[in-house]
């Protein structure tokens, strides 16, 4: 079953996407590991390996630019916490 986002979920995506590809190896690892405890028993037929996140890297990168991923990192942040 495929996801179809939209063109703002796809921007949204992708620079969430950049963020985590600015962090540190293990940031990275352990995001993996709460994805996988989320959506791991609502897979839908047999058993497959999931890639890990390393393995996944370069996959969602977007085409968008540090500015964008900056402005939509800091209305985020505004708007969940107010900064």
């Amino acid at each position: 079953m495929a996801t179809r986002l939209g063109p703002s979920q796809q921007v949204q995506l992708h620079s969430f996407w950049n963020l985590l590809q600015t962090t540190d190896e293990k940031v990275q690892r352990e995001l993996y590991v709460l994805l996988y405890r989320k959506y791991a028993n609502k897979k839908e037929g047999g058993k497959t390996q999931a890639p890990t996140f390393l393995q996944m890297q370069g996959v969602l990168k977007g085409q968008g630019d540090e500015q964008t991923d900056r402005q939509m990192l800091d209305e985020y942040l505004q708007e969940k916490y107010g900064v």
